[in-house]
């Protein structure tokens, strides 16, 4: 089950539907649930099942306030044509949809069916609202521990927790084949991901300044939107692209075949989230594609760093950040040195065969 308002597209999809696509290339049975969808990805139809009435809901939620007893009943009749085709010993994963988990968990038992929880992002929202006591999956799934031990904080009750972090495709990210030869004469800083405040592009933006006036020899790319293609530029985004500094170029939105070739041509990957970040896709993204990485101590970003391929600084500091982006912009032998750890950390730790591995390991513990 994908979140209410995510296709699942690998050409307008979000990061969920990029992992729950690589998820699927492992078996032949399991079915996308989803708001909308194609078959960019390859599936065929009868991997997906599409439920119009998520989309409707989710624009309605952003609009007002919707009370638990309204969001159970809805959920319970758009989610039949699900209910409809479950089997005793089938497992429902529900990605990032606590009240769907909560309308739906008792039909699913009902069926003989169980029940995962998978979150991608922080439970920090739900700490006040007591209905969310009420949600008790079979097992709960984390993409760091991180999150997992701040749920826990927020949720002592909670039980079968357990922390996995997401993969990325080696068959897709992996690095430039000619690693002999400088990549650009002017060294480019990449960034990909959202425009939004959290993910602290304006803190980049600040860093590349810093450089053009330094007379740093770098250009930043700025890859993303303020969500998927097609999504509107927010007033963040407009205050972006009007302030840049001249060494930074915004690129847009691009598929996930378009950023990893993105990858391969750039030299360094920033990615300067303020916020506590549950995982961090692109950065295990940039390390397969043998990239070194700068980035913030927030959230999961010091686990996914910890065996190497990395510059640590604090969040919202544009000068930690500059300095660093510099250092590895005139270290040739150090980007070559951060390149090869983050690559090797990411063949041990994040190809999808070990991730998904994990998530056998809890499934078989529910049967």
């Amino acid at each position: 089950m994908l979140p209410e308002q995510e296709a699942f597209s690998a050409s307008c999809g979000g990061a969920v539907s990029l992992i729950i696509a690589n998820i699927m290339r492992f078996d032949d049975v399991s079915v996308a649930v989803c708001a909308a969808g194609d078959q960019s990805w390859g599936y065929s139809p009868s991997r997906s099942l599409v439920l119009p009435g998520l989309r409707a809901f989710g624009k309605t939620r952003g609009r007002r306030i919707i009370p638990p007893w309204a969001t159970n009943a809805y959920f319970r009749k758009v989610f039949e044509p699900l209910l409809s085709l479950l089997k005793p010993q089938d497992i429902v994963w529900c990605h990032s949809q606590p009240s769907a988990c909560l309308a739906l968990q008792d039909q699913i038992r009902s069926k003989g069916a169980k029940l995962i929880f998978h979150s991608h992002s922080s439970l920090a929202f739900y700490a006040n609202r007591s209905h969310f006591r009420s949600l008790t999956p079979d097992a709960w799934i984390f993409v760091s521990e991180a999150m997992r031990q701040e749920a826990l904080q927020l949720f002592p009750w909670l039980k079968n927790t357990h922390a996995v972090h997401n993969g990325a495709d080696e068959t897709l990210f992996f690095p430039s084949q000619d690693q002999s030869t400088p990549k650009h004469r002017c060294p480019t800083i990449l960034y990909v991901g959202r425009l939004n405040p959290e993910k602290g592009t304006h803190v980049l933006m600040d860093a590349m300044r810093t450089l053009h006036e330094r007379d740093v020899d770098a250009v930043c790319k700025v890859v993303g939107s303020s969500f998927t293609a097609g999504s509107k530029a927010t007033r963040y985004e407009k205050r972006l692209y009007k302030d840049r500094p001249p060494n930074v170029r915004f690129e847009g939105y691009r598929s996930a075949k378009e950023i990893a070739q993105e990858y391969r041509e750039s030299d360094v990957f920033c990615s300067p989230s303020v916020f506590q970040e549950p995982f961090g896709n692109v950065n295990i993204e940039a390390m397969a594609c043998g990239l070194p990485v700068v980035s913030t101590r927030v959230g999961a970003i010091p686990e996914v760093a910890s065996e190497g391929g990395f510059l640590l600084v604090e969040p919202e500091s544009a000068l930690q950040l500059a300095d660093a982006l510099q250092v590895l912009i005139e270290d040739r032998d150090l980007r070559a040195k951060l390149a090869a750890e983050g690559l090797a950390s990411f063949k041990r730790r994040f190809t999808w065969p070990t991730i998904v591995g994990q998530y056998r390991e809890i499934e078989e513990s529910l049967t």
